[in-house]
């Protein structure tokens, strides 16, 4: 088993999906599931895989998520960094590789929590020797996400793609990523930009790819209706990963 690389959680976003169930000024991170912020919950769910270090990516509501966390007894060291501006998934990850100065990380959406085995993840992505790799899930219609392609014996990314009018089931990025600090910021980009969309998929030819395709269980909070379902199932999921740690 590799040592659990630390984990990027991007917490900058504005969340305004979710404004008319939060209201103005609450920032995503902090919306309340079962009674807590989604934050503590991602945050027990890291330490229930024994993730022992974080770095924090923060933008909009900076300081109530770094008064929230001054105020908490926490069993992982978290660091803090903050966005002077939006700098959308891309130039968020990039600013904090740069900023934090760790080789190889997990990165993480700061809305979403699945049943993935970070250990397992981590032991994939050193074994592939990739330059970067993405957890994804298996969904019955993929056509509005577009599915990714992918060899069923190296798991090496072919293509991501487009989004289809006809129903069909695939398999989707998820998120979360495994990086090589080093070969990401040899590229020269804008200082904002999307990860997924202005570079994952412009660089599927040039970057070692890989997929992890072991995602069964995701929620994502970042609209009313899964924000909803989250109250029940964001509980059970941090249950059932400290059952299994």
């Amino acid at each position: 088993m590799s040592k659990m690389l630390p984990c990027m959680i991007l917490a900058g976003g504005l969340g305004t999906r979710l404004r008319p169930v939060l209201g103005e000024g609450l920032p995503k991170a902090m919306a309340s599931v079962d009674g807590q912020p989604f934050l503590a919950w991602m945050l027990r769910w890291l330490e229930h895989q024994r993730v022992t270090d974080v770095v924090l990516s923060l933008g909009y509501g900076c300081g109530e998520i770094t008064g929230w966390l001054a105020r908490q007894s926490l069993g992982l060291s978290v660091t803090v960094i903050e966005e002077d501006k939006p700098l959308g998934t891309g130039g968020a990850i990039m600013h904090a590789l740069r900023t934090c100065g760790a080789p190889r990380m997990i990165v993480l959406n700061g809305d979403t929590i699945t049943d993935l085995d970070l250990s397992g993840f981590t032991d994939f992505f050193n074994a592939a020797g990739a330059d970067l790799a993405i957890a994804a899930t298996n969904v019955p219609d993929a056509s509005r996400y577009g599915a990714l392609e992918f060899d069923a014996g190296t798991k090496r990314l072919i293509a991501f793609e487009e989004k289809r009018p006809v129903e069909a089931p695939g398999f989707i990025n998820a998120g979360i990523y495994a990086v090589d600090a080093a070969r990401l910021l040899r590229f020269d980009l804008p200082e904002r930009f999307s990860f997924e969309d202005d570079f994952l998929r412009r660089q599927v030819s040039t970057l070692d790819i890989r997929v992890f395709p072991a995602i069964t269980e995701f929620i994502d909070i970042g609209i009313p209706s899964d924000y909803a379902r989250a109250q029940q199932l964001v509980p059970l999921m941090c249950e059932q990963s400290a059952h299994d740690s």
